[in-house]
């Protein structure tokens, strides 16, 4: 995520019903057209490369959401030992 991203995009329904959804919708589409059969080769790479790194968009956010939630967790540990 980049440095401009605010804590409200870390909702669970803002990132799954603006990200996720429409980033699947996409993803789903562009597997239909590659299965249609009615692409041509180029296109189907172009496709297929465009697919990849929406996934990829997803993976990192998802992944920089686990960080921060392993983070949170952490520091709630550390403020239970305390007490």
């Amino acid at each position: 995520m980049d440095s401009n991203t605010s804590q409200k995009d870390w909702n669970y329904e803002t990132a799954i019903s603006k990200r996720s959804a429409s980033r699947c919708a996409s993803i789903e589409q562009m597997i239909n057209q590659i299965e249609s059969g009615n692409l041509t080769l180029e296109k189907v790479f172009e496709e297929f490369e465009q697919a990849v790194e929406q996934v990829n968009q997803c993976e990192q956010f998802l992944n920089q959401g686990t960080k921060k939630m392993e983070l949170l967790i952490e520091t709630l540990e550390d403020v239970e030992e305390e007490f």
